[in-house]
């Protein structure tokens, strides 16, 4: 390929040594050296990026350029600055936004291209928003960390990993133009004495590789398919990159280091504080779906009163032709909602779920368009409809056009205000595989440009939505967890991040669902502290197995011997636990789908030295006791340690922490589940 013999920033910097015992704060300020040095102030030094432009590398044109830098701020937080590397020739630029924290570690930044010409520019092609080398030692054993992207499958986000001999390559990207199908925008790789984290933000086509050369590993990621020029006046933006290194052998060390820099500085926030997946429940998702009435609506949620449940929800099933026929969002918003089943519209439905002491959640598809439907028939130029050989569900709204942003964005934003909606759940199932594909090829010149264009359009459109609708949050869902990515968990959270415990639940195998919320839990909470899944089941070993600070609860509770007091126990033991979700995450157990295996999760609040372990004997697992060894535990301390196997907590005891350290858990049920909480006491 032609960009790998582009210039790669060298990230070889003689940093000191931190060893093993080095503290977090250590490994911020290892990350402020490593960005003041790729993104330093003053100096010529050649940013972490990679591009060719009228076929020349980028690593000939920057030095030859004018280099500057503009909007240095700096607080307690972080440090922002961009850099701009300009020709003199042909006015063009590149722009690099770069964000260096300072209270917890890593370093993000976001490449920018623009044409301050008065000529159309040269071709741009083979960007590469991230190009590093890391000095890893010939003879060092280094290991790429990675999860599987979603595919709706059983092993959704399941962790794997691989040994980078010398000369081994990996090179991976997302499917169908959506950023987490089938590969995962979040990996590490680690060596002796390190690692570093990458993630992505791209909500389209990226590609990544890291490539084993000697002591060196190359590090890349950047867009699959650009080849454009760029008009006088344009500008056009490229992935954002997040990276953080760590030290000493533990990859954990990495992984929760991440995860607080996401929490502090990444994830949307209500009220100053990071959004958590609510407990909700699904209403007639699951059962009446596409035959389901106002009067069911309101059945499911007068069968929640009591229980504890935070949001109501209502899925796809209300709209005037059955899903997954979509396409009828346009103004008035209530033309897209099948009359006979809903004569009143969603409003009545919205301002109930408030009178019951509930939020409102509502599902949106806006960008898929259906043949026929009200968008195709009334704005047949705002759709792209492929050719019904490569139809797949549906076309996609032309959301690179402004005014179909500005169109879809204010339908968006007045059903938000007219339904009273809380969290507004963005679903989508385009393949962009096809559409982007076909933009493409109707303008070769600009291949890649759409996509682009589309993907700004897309953040705009959250960015504003959410800007004028400042207590309400997005739910993001794309056929499950298929637009997960730096970009879009700075705008919102997934609460449903797989279809793959759709059809275990549909055919009630609560097990298997069980098993398959378990793994996603224990492989993508490496990185995002939050998200759900949908799961039934009121057993502690069912609930805890799909809770994840907030619950996606699929079941209908009308029946009148349901186990309504056991749900409202594990309901409230989940608020109770949900402080630790925030905290350092670890598995304490090998991760796979066995139905044979244990799964053993901890979450640790350092600063209050307290957490909990929550275990998992899986239905075939043959041994009742699981020996581990929990994290972060100080031998010396004494700890009060409080067993819960079933909702009804157990008498605390004292235990040292020598005791709780080397761990033997017991469960007799098969399956079954056991709550471990811990607090440090002296």
């Amino acid at each position: 390929m032609r960009f790998a013999a582009l210039f790669l920033f060298t990230a070889m910097i003689a940093f000191p040594a931190i060893s093993e015992s080095a503290t977090a704060a250590d490994d911020i300020q290892h990350n402020i050296a490593w960005g003041e040095a790729a993104f330093p102030a003053t100096g010529a030094a050649l940013p972490p990026i990679a591009f060719v432009y009228g076929g020349r590398p980028s690593s000939e044109l920057l030095p030859a350029w004018t280099r500057s830098v503009e909007a240095e701020v700096a607080d307690g937080a972080m440090r922002k600055r961009t850099v701009v590397y300009h020709d003199p020739a042909s006015g063009f630029e590149v722009r690099i936004a770069c964000r260096i924290y300072l209270d917890t570690a890593g370093v993000d930044w976001t490449i920018f291209f623009a044409n301050r010409g008065n000529v159309e520019s040269l071709p741009l092609e083979h960007v590469r928003a991230l190009a590093t080398a890391e000095s890893v030692g010939a003879d060092a054993a280094v290991t790429l960390h990675q999860l599987r992207g979603s595919t709706a499958g059983a092993t959704d986000w399941e962790p794997f990993d691989t040994p980078l001999s010398v000369g081994a390559r990996v090179d991976f990207a997302p499917q169908n133009g959506r950023s987490s199908k089938e590969a995962c925008p979040f990996f590490t790789c680690a060596w002796p004495g390190g690692g570093v984290v990458t993630a992505i933000g791209w909500t389209g086509r990226w590609n990544a590789s890291v490539h084993r050369e000697n002591d060196t590993l190359r590090i890349e990621a950047g867009l699959q398919s650009l080849r454009t020029t760029v008009r006088p006046g344009e500008s056009i933006r490229g992935p954002r990159i997040l990276q953080l290194r760590y030290t000493g052998e533990d990859p954990w060390r990495g992984y929760n280091a991440f995860r607080q820099t996401l929490l502090r500085h990444i994830s949307p926030r209500i009220d100053g504080q990071p959004v958590t997946p609510p407990i909700a429940h699904l209403s007639t998702a699951f059962y009446e779906m596409d035959d389901g009435t106002e009067a069911d609506v309101l059945s499911h949620l007068a069968s929640t009163r009591g229980l504890g449940f935070e949001y109501f929800w209502l899925d796809a099933y209300r709209g005037r032709e059955r899903f997954p026929t979509i396409g009828n969002y346009v103004l008035p918003v209530d033309r897209e909602v099948d009359k006979t089943r809903f004569p009143r519209g969603l409003a009545p439905i919205g301002q109930a779920a408030r009178d019951a002491g509930m939020k409102f959640l509502l599902w949106f598809e806006p960008e898929r368009i259906a043949p026929g439907t009200l968008m195709a028939t009334e704005h047949p130029d705002w759709v792209l409809m492929p050719p019904p050989d490569r139809m797949g569900y549906g076309g996609m709204l032309r959301m690179d056009l402004p005014e179909v942003r500005d169109y879809t964005t204010r339908y968006l934003d007045t059903a938000v205000k007219e339904y009273g909606i809380d969290c507004l759940r963005i679903d989508n199932a385009v393949d962009y595989g096809v559409t982007w594909s076909l933009l493409d090829e109707a303008d070769p010149a600009r291949a890649g440009l759409a996509e682009i264009r589309y993907v700004e359009s897309l953040y705009q459109q959250w960015d504003e939505l959410l800007a004028a609708n400042p207590g309400v949050f997005i739910d993001n869902c794309a056929s499950g967890g298929q637009r997960i990515d730096l970009e879009t968990c700075a705008r919102s959270i997934p609460l449903w991040r797989t279809d793959g415990t759709i059809g275990p639940l549909l055919g009630h195998d609560y097990n298997e669902a069980a098993i398959r919320n378990q793994v996603i839990t224990a492989g993508l909470s490496r990185y995002l502290p939050y998200h759900t899944s949908g799961q039934m089941g009121a057993t502690p070993y069912l609930f805890r197995s799909g809770f994840n600070a907030g619950a996606s609860f699929c079941e209908d509770i009308r029946a009148a011997d349901y186990p309504r007091e056991l749900l409202a126990q594990g309901i409230a033991e989940g608020k109770r636990i949900r402080k630790y979700y925030a905290g350092n995450f670890y598995t304490l157990s090998p991760i796979s789908t066995d139905p044979a295996a244990w799964c053993v999760l901890q979450y640790h609040r350092p600063a209050q030295g307290d957490g909990m372990i929550l275990a998992f004997r899986r239905h075939a697992a043959p041994e009742g006791n699981f020996p581990c060894a929990p994290r972060e535990i100080e031998p010396a301390a004494a700890y009060e340690v409080t067993r819960s196997p079933g909702y009804v907590p157990e008498s605390a005891v004292r235990m040292s922490g020598a005791d709780l350290a080397g761990l033997t858990l017991e469960i007799a049920e098969q399956p079954g589940a056991l709550l471990l909480e811990y607090r440090r006491v002296d």
